[in-house]
């Protein structure tokens, strides 16, 4: 018999990964998923602005949950985690968890939020999407329990989720176990994501989430650059030059240099390089709305552009991230998770993030000018990412940010 109550433990993996394009094999669906792939999805414009206005708001307030240089997380899969977990709250519990993400759900369903996730996940795991994803869920529960059936299913329709019974009560077989399947199921991106546990764990959520954009390759010139950290420590890397055409543009309002690039058809990237000392202006200025309108007026532009080649990668308690969003219930003793099984009560002990991206290249789909213009002219600005800046990674169609972060320190980890 179980104990009576048993401590939940969730664990977000996130995996976001945008690399120079190989076909990546995937857990992809197909046209014969129930649902017509042609078909208009969900309203979801609320929705999306929800999630952006949520990375942006981590960001700001990330000094008090990121004890790391680099920042670099998924706003997307974490809330995709939460929302998929409350499905087995109720009360407080599960009012607090729409609430610290701000879903209204006056304007918009319970329900709906539930279908734009499941929209998210058909379209994007689609063969067709040109962006090449991985994404899933599994549940991990102590073998001795019974998952109540609708919440089961409820997983399974709406986030391609997996129950997965687990002997927690030997921890060590418990975390092998669990490294292996996300190992195995995120095709060798996250190794290792579980370092420890706690003795009376009876449920993991395992949630992961890679992303790898499609580029050809250009031969650019690899230079070594100075990079100053805030600490003011300078590093010299290897970063990548080229006087080409770019979107990019100085923008006073958030007193930075903008650089959006653009990867195959679906997926669109935002390089933000405050002036120094800037960046905690850059931050309480970005929004949203803003984000949009750089998007809609930006124009090339001759540039001798400097960019560092990075690979970074964070690992988070998300117990500390949520208390920032007012979502601490869950991981109390009061805790209603009632929902999950037909036995004993559970709750989050513990709640981990872990997000990756690379940068390889700054490629593009077309070259579009010729060596003619490789010429030294003071009218050519010359911008080097030289200092910390920020990236948002979004898909242009559901306009939803996939990682989002700042590179403080990009030499190789």
């Amino acid at each position: 018999m179980p104990p009576s109550f048993f401590h939940n433990f969730l664990l977000l993996a996130g995996l976001c990964c945008l690399l120079p394009g190989s076909q990546t094999e995937g857990h992809q669906m197909t046209g014969n998923s129930g649902h017509d792939k042609n078909k208009k999805g969900p309203q979801c414009q609320n929705f999306a602005i929800t999630i952006t206005n949520i990375s942006l708001s981590l960001l700001q307030k990330a000094v008090h949950w990121s004890g790391h240089t680099n920042i670099v997380f998924s706003p997307v899969s974490i809330s995709a985690a939460f929302t998929m977990l409350s499905l087995g709250t109720k009360g407080n519990t599960h009012k607090q968890i729409f609430n610290g993400l701000r879903f209204n759900l006056l304007k918009m369903p319970e329900m709906g939020i539930h279908r734009c996730f499941q929209h998210l996940l058909q379209k994007c795991l689609q063969p067709n999407y040109q962006i090449q994803m991985i994404t899933g869920s599994s549940l991990f529960i102590d073998n001795r329990l019974e998952v109540a059936d609708k919440f089961k299913k409820m997983i399974t329709e709406l986030y391609h989720s997996e129950t997965i019974p687990t002997n927690f009560r030997d921890i060590q077989e418990a975390k092998t176990q669990i490294n292996k399947h996300t190992l195995k199921r995120s095709y060798g991106y996250i190794s290792e994501v579980v370092e420890d546990l706690p003795i009376d764990t009876a449920l993991a959520l395992v949630n992961y989430f890679s992303f790898e954009g499609k580029n050809n390759n250009y031969n650019d010139q690899i230079i070594k650059v100075e990079f100053y950290l805030d600490t003011g420590e300078v590093l010299y890397l290897s970063m990548i030059c080229r006087l080409d055409k770019f979107y990019l543009q100085k923008d006073r309002h958030l007193f930075s240099w903008v650089l959006m690039q653009h990867y195959v058809e679906n997926s669109i990237a935002f390089f933000i390089l405050p002036d120094p000392e800037k960046m905690q202006q850059l931050l309480q200025n970005l929004s949203p709305e803003y984000l949009n309108t750089l998007q809609r007026n930006m124009n090339q532009r001759v540039v001798n552009l400097y960019f560092p080649k990075f690979t970074v990668s964070a690992t988070y308690d998300l117990e500390t991230v949520m208390r920032t969003l007012g979502i601490t219930q869950i991981f109390s003793n009061n805790a209603d998770l009632s929902k999950v099984t037909k036995d004993a009560p559970v709750k989050v002990s513990k709640a981990v993030h872990k997000a990756v991206l690379a940068i390889e290249d700054t490629d593009r789909k077309n070259a579009q000018f010729s060596n003619v213009f490789k010429i030294t002219s003071p009218k050519v600005p010359t911008v080097k990412f030289n200092r910390p800046f920020l990236v948002i990674i979004k898909d242009k169609a559901l306009d939803l940010p996939f990682i989002v972060g700042k590179i403080g320190d990009p030499k190789p980890q």
